[in-house]
Parts: C-alpha cells; structure tokens; sequence
C-alpha cells in the first residue's frame, strides 16, 4: 500500500512524463526510451483501469463520444482486414492520460496541469539546447530521408507539443487562486514565467526549423490569449467567430474543391494573406491523390496502414489535412463521429451553468481558452495531421475542467486517497 504522499506525487509525476514522451517525443531513434515507455504504460493499464473505476461521478458525454470515435475507427480497420495494434496503442494511450486526469480533476487539483506544464516546457527547453546544436535535425528518416527531431520527430510536428504547453499553462493560470500569501504569490509568479518563455522557445524553435504552419498556430494562441485582457467579452466572441469562418473556407475549399484551378478568392486569402504559394508548399498534390483515394471507398476508407502504404500511395507519410486524414482511414463513418465528438465538445462547453462571481468569470475564460485553443489547433489540421492524443487532451479538458470551478482543493494536490498497489 503506497502511503507516503512524497512517494504517491514522484509516482504520478512519473506517470504523466510516460504518458507525455509517448505523446511528444520522437523515440524512433531512442529503442531504449521507447521500451522504456511502452513498458511503463503496461504497468499504468491496471491503474488506470482502477482510477476510472474509483473516480466519483459518471462519464461525461465527451467520453461517450470518444469512445464512439475509436469504436468507429476500429470497426473501419476491421471491415478492411488492416492491422489494429497501432490504433489499440493509441486508444491506451488516451485511456491511460484521460483516468489520471480525470481522477485529479473531479478532486479539485490543479496537479494534472502543473504537471503537464513543467513537463513539457523541459521537453521544449531539451529540443532548443539541441536545436543550437544541430538545426538539421538529429536522425535522417530511412522510410522519406528527412532529417527528424527530437520533439514530434518531422519539423512540422513541433507545435503540437508547443501548443499544449500554452493551452495548458494558461489554462492553470486561470485557476490557480488570487494569491493571499507569499508562497501563493510566488507560484502564480513562476507560472507567468513559464507561460513566458514557453512561447520565447516556442517561437525562436519553430523560426529556427522554419515551421509556418506551427508558427502560424502559435502567434494565432498568443493573439487569442491576449484578448482575455481585452474588458469586453464581444470582442473575443467576434474574433473567433470570425476565425472559424476562415477555418470553413479554407477546410471546405481543400477538401471539396479541385485544387487545380484555384479561384481568385482563394488565390487571395492563400498568398495576401496567409503568405503561402498556392500549392502550399506541394500539399495541394497531396490532397487530390488523397480524394483519389477517398472517391474509391467514402464509407469505411482504408483502416490503419503503416508508414509504408502512405508513402506507395501519397507519396508523403500523412495527407497533411486532418478531415482527408480520417476520411481515408475510416470514411464517412469515421468522419461523422468525429464531428459528433468536435459538436459534443461544445456543448459541454457552451451549456449554461449556474455561477456567479469570481466562478463565473474563471469558467468564461476557461471555456475561451479551449474554444480558441480547438479552433486554431483545427486550423492547423488544414496542413498538418498531429497525433489524435493531442487533440485528446482539449477534449479531456473540456470534460472535466468544469470540475475545478469552485475552486482546487488543496487535500488533492497529491492524489487526495492513497491508491493501493498490490
């Protein structure tokens, strides 16, 4: 029976950092990281598996339309006879990362957040200090002869773990109490720190591997995060509303319209702007194979390939846009879940709640955060496909950071109940 609290917090440290290197580091080139990894989430299936079921309080719908989601991709793999292991390892992963939160949520800690914060601002800090030392990359990729990086592997898989981090850290500065004495002060004050040089590293990183996408996503998070100083809700209400509009012009026309005869609209917003030429970057060649490929079976898609089926078929390792991504791999079936999922996320979040004061104006800002931080991870998606357990964490914290709107709890900084180990 674990009891000591110093043992239960490096514990679940631990676990959070499995969970996150899984997620965000490349250990393609590290075997023994990877094995590392993979044998610590083995060991974190049984735990996980009895924080859901001690966790007080039923599944929210969110979770309900995660579980549709993957049941909808596995019945895709399973319908093209494909290989399941790498969409069972995922669906681990997120099952695994979704218990800790959840358990450390519904006790009113702040724990899964700072947790999350720290971690991956090493993570970024580690990827800068190697950066310095080869711009180039670490490893040369044998499956497309890329150089690959230590964080996300492909340079233009940096900003997924960039943008967690601010989401996060914002996000937990929202929660974290108005300092009544010196160590609360303290803390809310390392945490503006970290918020800070999170997005200097984030920023110098991603200009550096020369990233627009990522770098586009990030200076969007830091606009949005700024109008939560802005007095007047209807000014961030417009902005992103505005933005989503963009986001279904630029969605719709990438994966609906031939990408061979560009309108001067599009021709427009593409290179005035967004500064991009209009292929952007060779994607748009991706995209029509992609809708080749998706005309052939629109209902099921193809199931889950490995790295290989893209490259004879794409020519590329990943479609470079998120809708065509799920429509390949699982069709319309696939696809329809999803945008259940992405309707389910917002409801929870957009539902009225009984609050006043001080709780109030945390949820609104707690709710802002994770509308602007989905629609512009969204809109990154239009060029790049980051793992679903990135997105996954957005929606776990949509489901369950409603939780910590009285307030964090001090008792359960640690995991508030002991948990056995037999």
């Amino acid at each position: 029976m674990i009891n000591n609290k110093v043992v239960n917090r490096l514990l679940f440290i631990l676990a959070f950092v499995i969970m996150l290197v899984r997620g965000f580091i490349y250990t393609n080139s590290l075997p023994w990281l990877h094995y590392f990894c993979l044998a610590g989430k083995t060991a974190l299936i049984p735990i996980a598996l009895a924080l859901a079921l001690r966790t007080p309080g039923k599944p929210t719908g969110i979770d309900y339309g995660l579980l549709a989601y993957c049941a909808a991709m596995f019945a895709c793999c399973l319908i093209n006879h494909t290989s399941v292991l790498s969409l069972t390892l995922l669906s681990l992963d997120i099952f695994i990362f979704w218990a800790l939160c959840r358990w450390f949520f519904t006790l009113r800690s702040l724990f899964p957040l700072k947790v999350i914060t720290c971690v991956l601002l090493l993570f970024i800090a580690l990827n800068f200090v190697l950066l310095l030392w080869r711009p180039t990359g670490l490893w040369l990729s044998d499956i497309n002869g890329v150089m690959y990086f230590l964080l996300g592997g492909n340079y233009n898989n940096m900003g997924k773990a960039f943008f967690i981090a601010i989401i996060t850290n914002m996000l937990l500065l929202r929660f974290l109490q108005q300092p009544a004495t010196r160590e609360a002060a303290l803390e809310r004050l390392f945490y503006r720190v970290t918020l800070v040089v999170t997005i200097a590293l984030s920023l110098i990183s991603l200009l550096i591997v020369g990233s627009k996408t990522s770098l586009v996503g990030i200076v969007l998070i830091v606009g949005f995060g700024a109008l939560l100083y802005v007095p007047r809700r209807i000014v961030r209400t417009c902005c992103l509303t505005a933005f989503v509009a963009l986001y279904f012009v630029l969605q719709i026309w990438a994966v609906f319209f031939d990408m061979s005869t560009p309108s001067p609209k599009a021709e427009y917003i593409v290179e005035e702007i967004l500064h991009k030429d209009m292929t952007f970057t060779e994607r748009t060649y991706v995209w029509d194979r992609a809708k080749q490929l998706i005309r052939q079976r629109p209902a099921v898609g193809y199931g889950s390939h490995d790295l290989e089926w893209y490259m004879n078929d794409l020519n590329v390792l990943t479609t470079h846009n998120l809708v065509l991504h799920i429509l390949l791999k699982g069709g319309w079936t696939a696809l329809t879940a999803f945008i259940i999922l992405i309707g389910l996320f917002h409801f929870r979040l957009l539902r009225r709640r009984q609050l006043a004061g001080a709780s109030l104006q945390r949820w609104a800002d707690t709710r802002y955060i994770l509308l602007f931080g989905m629609w512009t991870f969204l809109f990154m998606m239009i060029f790049e496909v980051y793992t679903f357990f990135s997105l996954s964490i957005l929606i776990i914290y949509a489901g369950y950071l409603d939780r910590l709107n009285d307030g964090p709890a001090a008792p359960a900084e640690t995991g508030g109940t002991h948990i056995g180990v037999s």
